[in-house]
């Protein structure tokens, strides 16, 4: 099991880097799905498909959970193939917002790829607590690709 490095922020402190990088996605999250209107003829009704589909594509979007129990919560959130490096939580008492980013490069140099899957992954998520959390009691771990945050 690896600890994770948790970044606090109080509530409204918006100057850690995490937040200007989340809103930069956010920007190209609103670019594309605003594209993806305009490809389909710029016909209402399906902005929310939009949307999500924006988000999945800019973000990625590992599979996540919220629980609650015993007056704490409880964040799992899919990251195979991260390492704890590669792990960055930021937390405020309204929510949480993870960050994983790795590179990994394929060459050798007797073989020539046709091609490669393989390269730079990076996804965000964003949570919000259905009521505020004391920041300075989160804790997070990752474990088999699992990543678990309690607040």
């Amino acid at each position: 099991m690896s600890d994770i490095r948790i970044q606090l922020a109080n509530e409204g402190e918006r100057d850690l880097p995490v937040f200007s990088e989340l809103a930069q996605r956010m920007d190209a999250v609103r670019q594309r799905a605003f594209e993806m209107f305009a490809e389909r003829g710029g016909t209402e009704g399906r902005d929310l498909d939009d949307w999500i589909a924006a988000e999945h594509e800019v973000l990625g979007w590992p599979a996540a959970e919220l629980k609650e129990a015993n007056g704490a919560f409880q964040v799992d959130v899919t990251l195979p193939g991260f390492a704890a490096k590669d792990v960055e939580v930021t937390a405020t008492p309204t929510e949480l917002i993870v960050h994983a980013a790795s590179t990994q490069e394929r060459k050798g140099e007797d073989e020539y790829v046709v091609w490669s899957e393989f390269g730079s992954n990076d996804v965000y998520r964003r949570f919000g607590f259905p009521r505020s959390v004391v920041v300075d009691k989160v804790t997070a771990t990752l474990e088999n690709g699992i990543l678990k945050v309690m607040a």
